[in-house]
């Protein structure tokens, strides 16, 4: 068993069990040993007292049953069910909005940029996701409320709908929870089932009608799937009809973590529109296409990929253009592969050498067993300092294109900290995504290749370009190497 895998596994039962039991800890301070008659369920007070307990209970790690079965024993079948699962939608929103504030700047751009089709699903099929992810209770409540604000659902919706969906759920612990015989046992099953059926019969004839218009969710999933299967085909195969003269220098472009060879289609086109050969490869990772890759292994594989291009078509040396992760990739090449004998010049867009603490999202779940990179990029990480202490080869200039509305490398964090010909460049009006798609950027890189001073004020081209994101190319001719 690998470090990595030991370490994400001692974090994943440590989380569990410390969850639980300050859950357990939390409910037994709030009623007794034996957690029985928790609140007088004549009392207005105690009721509304349940409903704030309830809507803070994801704060306290608290199961969604472990309420509902002391409501059922502090209010009754009925009243206990109300009042948990209004509590439970106003705890789904507690979660929601901080997620929201995550995606609005992270998640809403990649997926618009990677998979667009992904990105309707959502903005159009959002309540019908909502209600089977509460109505089937293998979905973690409080990860999926914190997910749908990552993905940017609708409030009003995660509201209804999380209220409507667990009802099925909170009624049979709820039931539970009102007396322990069989027969009650056996009543709840059956209520459970009904209270189900009367649930989901209007979702699904509404779902019918739907479906009948071209706008159902299995029609939106179908489009989704298809995107996903068109993208790691088209990400894998090799399109060898590009040519490279050897008497110009091309540009190697390197996306970031978890995207695609699809985001470089812009500014590949802006690039090639000033003149310059552009290559760029496939990095692999999840699904052979979303780039999570180790960022060492990656730097060994761009390296085979480079010398095999520099053979094919004779050209001696090569630029690189690498945006967020990519430019970790890119140094990494550069200062410990060898990669400056031939390179002298590397631009790196967002580029997080500080690291980000988005990385433990990821190393706080399950995908920490999987991913390397989210390892490599945690902040004042092993890997990253000794990046930063590698030596700089005197030929090689970098260059740090950062910005203060960056929400992953966040202002100078975008800038690698070394001893060498180090340029930081600002670009503070962009964020993360956006330098992958403006034209201000490609003048700026054009500028950096072709060694001309870069703009100290504001041109009247720049200005120009400062609100422009380029959206709509004809980007057929985007080109790949073997």
């Amino acid at each position: 068993m690998s470090k990595q895998l030991r370490i994400a596994l001692f974090i994943e039962v440590l989380l569990i069990v410390g969850l639980l039991s300050i859950g357990l800890i939390f409910w037994h301070v709030v009623c007794d040993e034996t957690m029985k008659t928790c609140f007088s369920r004549d009392s207005f007070g105690s009721m509304l007292g349940f409903l704030l307990l309830s809507a803070i209970r994801p704060l306290v790690f608290s199961p969604l049953g472990q309420a509902a079965y002391i409501a059922g024993d502090s209010f009754g079948l009925w009243l206990g069910t109300f009042l948990t699962a209004l509590g439970a939608a106003i705890s789904a929103l507690i979660l929601y909005f901080p997620g929201h504030l995550i995606g609005k700047k992270i998640v809403r751009p990649w997926l618009t940029n990677n998979l667009p089709s992904t990105w309707r699903l959502i903005r159009t099929q959002d309540y019908k996701l909502i209600f089977i992810s509460r109505w089937i209770p293998i979905f973690p409540f409080d990860i999926f409320s914190l997910l749908f604000g990552v993905a940017d659902f609708h409030a009003r919706q995660v509201f209804f709908f999380t209220f409507l969906g667990v009802l099925p759920e909170v009624y049979f612990f709820a039931s539970i929870g009102e007396g322990t015989n069989s027969s009650l046992v056996y009543k709840g099953l059956t209520t459970l089932s009904i209270a189900a059926a009367l649930t989901t019969i209007p979702l699904l004839l509404y779902e019918f009608v739907m479906r009948k218009r071209g706008a159902s969710l299995w029609t939106a999933t179908k489009k989704v799937y298809y995107e996903l299967l068109y993208e790691a085909r088209t990400n894998n195969d090799i399109v060898r009809n590009a040519q490279y003269s050897p008497e110009k220098i091309p540009i190697v472009l390197l996306y970031g973590f978890f995207s695609s060879r699809k985001t470089l289609a812009v500014m590949e086109k802006l690039l090639t529109r000033q003149g310059y050969e552009v290559m760029s490869f496939n990095l692999g990772g999840s699904l052979g296409v979303f780039f999570t890759r180790g960022i060492p292994e990656t730097a060994e594989f761009i390296d085979r990929k480079i010398q095999r291009q520099m053979k094919r078509y004779g050209f001696e040396k090569v630029h690189v253009v690498a945006h967020s992760k990519g430019g970790l990739v890119a140094l990494y090449w550069l200062l410990k592969n060898g990669g400056a004998k031939y390179c002298d010049k590397v631009i790196t867009m967002g580029t997080p050498y500080k690291g980000t603490w988005l990385t433990y999202l990821a190393i706080f779940t399950p995908l920490g067993f999987f991913w390397k990179d989210v390892w490599q990029m945690r902040p004042g990480c092993s890997f990253l300092r000794n990046l930063h202490e590698a030596e700089i080869p005197k030929n090689l200039k970098i260059h740090c294109l950062y910005s203060k509305k960056d929400s992953i490398a966040i202002d100078t964090a975008g800038v690698f900290q070394g001893n060498g010909d180090i340029t930081a460049v600002p670009m503070h009006h962009l964020s993360h995504f956006q330098f992958l798609a403006r034209r201000d950027v490609a003048s700026t890189i054009g500028r950096i290749i072709r060694d001309e001073p870069l703009l100290t004020q504001p041109s009247e081209e720049s200005l120009s370009f400062q609100d422009e994101t380029v959206e709509h190319l004809d980007l057929d001719s985007h080109k790949s190497a073997g």
